[in-house]
């Protein structure tokens, strides 16, 4: 009798209660990659913060310069700080620098156009990200007679 009882097989409630457990872990599955497509929009792509350290080492660099000046084509810019000469310029897909006209270090990778341009004691950088997105800093010259 006993055996009768326990081995009654698979019932509709027990269905019920396997279905019921499927919809509620797909929605936690759905859930779960909205939130994780939210996490790596904000947190993955660097864009803003690589975009925001470029701009304070430009910042620190254009300060307190001995001379400066732009390049051909508003590439680039020119300019002597602490006696060393430093090129900062648009190439390709990336923003370099170049001191005393030895090698070149990528300052800013990722870009589809960029755009420097020195109006009186200002420098405007302008870039275009692949992802779309567009930058713009203005930096002040400080020259100083060194």
């Amino acid at each position: 009798m006993r055996h009768l009882l326990t081995s009654r097989g698979y019932t509709f409630i027990d269905a019920i209660l396997q279905l019921s457990a499927l919809m509620l872990f797909s929605q936690l599955i759905l859930f779960y990659s909205v939130w994780f497509k939210q996490v790596e929009r904000y947190f993955f792509h660097a864009e803003p913060i690589e975009w925001e350290i470029f701009s304070l080492d430009i910042e620190s660099y254009v300060s307190t310069v001995t001379t400066m000046g732009e390049q051909l084509n508003q590439n680039g810019i020119r300019f002597v700080k602490n006696g060393e000469e430093f090129d900062i310029e648009c190439y390709q897909s990336s923003i370099r620098k170049q001191k005393n006209r030895l090698g070149h270090e990528p300052m800013l990778t990722g870009l589809n156009s960029c755009k420097v341009q020195l109006i009186g004691d200002y420098v405007i950088i302008q870039v275009d990200f692949e992802n779309g997105r567009n930058e713009e800093r203005t930096y002040e010259v400080s020259i100083s007679s060194q």
